[in-house]
């Protein structure tokens, strides 16, 4: 059992470093959500180390790697936004609608705004809300899209 883990441990660290490479622009952890967690803000060797661990327990590069999520893709805003806004669409939906509220702050955080920019965030969100869910069918994917769309024209907002 052991040597299984062991054996395991080491074929997804070295799947890590191969995903890494196909991917592009991430640490040696690679994508996934141990790069999410602990590899992203930084590349000292053991929080990539604790980032390729928990990659591989919880193995979701390959879903990441498939459906561009968890940090597997270049798209900047669709990283773990995607995922945090499909889970959460409908408190986002209300609290962009209310300018306010946990979700809503989240992920203006999660988006890259500080603490000086979040606020600005979260008012130009409410006052973009038509444009951001045209609709009671706007998806994710479209939501994120026209908040790209949006944001493309206030670089201002993240500081």
């Amino acid at each position: 059992m052991k040597r299984q883990l062991i054996f395991g441990l080491v074929a997804g660290a070295l799947f890590a470093a191969t995903a890494a490479q196909a991917v592009g622009n991430h640490t040696m952890a690679g994508c996934g959500i141990g790069y999410l967690l602990f590899g992203k803000s930084s590349n000292e060797k053991g929080s990539q180390i604790l980032a390729s661990l928990t990659n591989n327990i919880i193995g979701d590069q390959t879903f990441g790697i498939t459906s561009g999520t968890s940090g597997c893709t270049e798209d900047e805003l669709l990283k773990i936004n995607e995922v945090f806004a499909a889970v959460n669409l409908n408190n986002l939906a209300e609290e962009m609608a209310k300018g306010s509220g946990e979700y809503v702050t989240a992920f203006a955080s999660l988006l890259g705004a500080d603490e000086t920019t979040r606020p600005i965030l979260l008012s130009f969100f409410q006052e973009n809300y038509e444009q951001l869910f045209p609709s009671e069918e706007t998806t994710t994917i479209e939501m994120l899209h026209a908040l790209e769309v949006a944001l493309a024209e206030h670089p201002d907002l993240f500081g």
